[in-house]
């Protein structure tokens, strides 16, 4: 054994002679040694045991912890693409019903509509979307339900992504589906 070479020195007990000793356990100083060593073995392999439970334990928490956000973000993204392609779905079949609602809004010329009870043409108008002046002669759109006025690229553009007014969000096409009656261009 490891220890064997060692040999425990004992104090001696009163009224004893100094070349006796008295050795407890009845003077087998071999059998206290291999016990000590045995005993001082088994502890670190206890321990090396109960920190490697508490360490699988531990390791075994983060995976599942880990798993489960793994799992929640993935289930979040598979959600959101799947609302994406609804939402794509819905989109192409409202494009059919945009360009439809865009063809039936007419288009005309502009024309400066006259002050009040007066022959001069002093009015003027500006595009919302596009935030320039609609000059005379302009191919423009005039919404059917709230009468705004856009130039006709523009409204186009915005009604491709847009069922609603860019100023008043009025619906452009009315819900029950009958288109009202178109106003009449200015003259």
């Amino acid at each position: 054994m490891f220890f064997s070479g060692f040999s425990y020195q004992h104090q001696q007990q009163p009224g004893s002679s100094p070349g006796h000793a008295a050795a407890p356990y009845g003077g087998d100083d071999h059998n206290l040694t291999v016990l000590l060593t045995f005993g001082i073995f088994f502890s670190f392999i206890l321990l090396y045991l109960v920190a490697g439970v508490i360490w699988a334990s531990v390791a075994t928490a983060c995976a599942v912890a880990l798993a489960f956000c793994y799992l929640k973000a993935r289930r979040r993204a598979a959600l959101r693409r799947g609302a994406a392609l609804r939402a794509a779905a819905t989109q192409s079949r409202g494009d059919v019903a945009a360009v439809v609602a865009v063809s039936a809004i007419p288009a005309f010329a502009y024309k400066r509509e006259g002050a009040a009870g007066g022959g001069d043409a002093t009015g003027w108008a500006q595009c919302v979307i596009c935030l320039g002046l609609v000059q005379v002669g302009e191919v423009v759109r005039r919404l059917p339900a709230c009468k705004h006025l856009f130039h006709v690229e523009c409204i186009d553009m915005w009604l491709r992504s847009h069922s609603t007014c860019p100023i008043c969000r009025a619906a452009v096409v009315p819900t029950d589906g009958q288109p009202e009656p178109e106003p009449e261009p200015p003259v």
